[in-house]
């Protein structure tokens, strides 16, 4: 069963990645699909995200990183995948994904939407606050991936 883990990862959290994990242990192949939103400009570019991402789960054989311009749900069909696994950190997060998989419901119904809880530890991070210590300087190890953070360093310099 393919399973797609999907949002703008700019840039990937360790939240992100807790949940791309778990889902890869319950699930064959998972795709962290990195959508674009015509509404946002990006802190970092695609390829930037798309290569943190790629070296976030490097050790991990069945997760794959692909970028999508379009509807999710169309994508989930064009690669056979059956689940949308969506991260939820509070009551906020809870609210907007059971809207939007409403909708993706609506123009997929063969297609699920399953949601893993954020862990207490990681429920408060954020790609903005994350953002927002990169701008200020701030030391972003206790929220960004361990294998990302000495390119982070190097894209400071």
């Amino acid at each position: 069963m393919k399973a797609l883990c999907c949002g703008s990862f700019d840039p990937i959290t360790k939240g992100h990645e807790d949940i791309v994990r778990r889902a890869a242990r319950l699930f064959d192949e998972v795709v962290v699909l990195i959508a674009r939103n015509p509404d946002k400009t990006g802190f970092f570019s695609e390829e930037v995200r798309r290569g943190f991402c790629e070296k976030t789960f490097a050790d991990l054989p069945n997760v794959t990183v692909d970028v999508w311009d379009g509807i999710v749900v169309d994508y989930a069909r064009k690669v056979g995948a059956s689940v949308l696994v969506k991260g939820i950190r509070n009551t906020a997060d809870l609210e907007y994904e059971t809207q939007l998989a409403e909708i993706n419901r609506i123009l997929a119904p063969e297609i699920e939407t399953v949601y893993l809880n954020a862990r207490p530890q990681l429920s408060a991070l954020s790609s903005t606050y994350a953002r927002a210590f990169l701008r200020s300087g701030k030391d972003c190890s206790p929220l960004l991936p361990e294998a990302i953070l000495q390119d982070i360093e190097q894209m400071r310099k």
